[in-house]
Parts: C-alpha cells; structure tokens; sequence
C-alpha cells in the first residue's frame, strides 16, 4: 500500500506542475494578444495549442496507467485465497484427530479400569472356588499370609 501511495503522490505531483504551467501560459498567451508590439501572434496561438494538446495527451495517459496500476494492486494479494482455504482445512482436520484421539485415550483408561475390576472379580471366584475344593491349602495360605503381616509389623 506504501508503494501505491508513493506513486499516486508522485502522479499528482507531476498533474499538479503541468497543471501550473499550463496556467502560465495561458497568462502568457493572454498578455500576448493583448499587447499592441506583437503583430503576428498566430504562430503563437498554434504552438500553444499543440502544447495543450500534448499535455492533454500526456494527462490521458497517466490517468489510464494509474487506473491499470490500481486494478493490478487490487487483483494482486499476498496469500492467494486457495492457499488461506487449504490453511483452514488443514487446521480443522487436525483438531478434529486430536480431539478424536484424545477422546480415544480418555476410553482406554476407562476400559482398562473396568477390565481391571471384571479380572479381579473372575480371579477371586476362580481363586474361593479353588479353596473350596481345596480346604488344606486355605488353611497354608491363610497361615501364610498371616506371617507376611506379621513379618511387615516388624
């Protein structure tokens, strides 16, 4: 934007000189033919119209190289629009797997817990119905970890 108003300052500038001298000389070219010592102005008058029409010309074609220059810097952009739609996909498909994934790892330690409680209780009835069949060796275990309480005591 910097660029853009750089250049339209120094086109204005530039309108603004031609500007002048074009009044000056149509002061000119008023003393001119008011003044009594000039007796054939018409070569005058005919250079002068050329001047206004060269600097007509010239003012044609700045006011359509500023306009082209202004279409191109809107038409150009820093990041094309592509490019910011792909950015935005990226970004959403990537939070839609980390929120997936995170919910994925919050179930597993739910599943893990629930799968530790339903071993524990298949263990503990495979464990009473082994004791069961096996009385005497209740008893050696129950001995058994009644000294390994009694051994943490010490």
């Amino acid at each position: 934007m910097a660029k853009l108003d750089e250049i339209t300052e120094l086109l204005t500038d530039e309108l603004e000189g031609l500007r002048r001298m074009l009044a000056t000389l149509d002061t000119l070219s008023k003393e001119l033919t008011s003044s009594e010592t000039v007796q054939n102005i018409s070569s005058i008058r005919n250079e002068l119209k050329e001047l206004n029409k060269t600097q007509e010309d010239h003012f044609k074609k700045q006011d359509v190289r500023t306009i082209k220059i202004e279409e191109q810097l809107k038409k150009s952009q820093i990041i094309p629009e592509w490019l910011l739609f792909l950015i935005c996909l990226v970004l959403i498909i990537s939070l839609s797997i980390s929120g997936y994934l995170g919910y994925q790892v919050a179930q597993s330690g739910e599943e893990k817990e629930k799968a530790f409680e339903e071993g524990k209780a298949v263990i503990s009835k495979k464990l009473n119905g082994y004791f069961e069949e096996y009385p005497d060796y209740y008893k050696d275990f129950l001995e058994w970890s009644g000294k390994e309480k009694n051994q943490d005591q010490k």
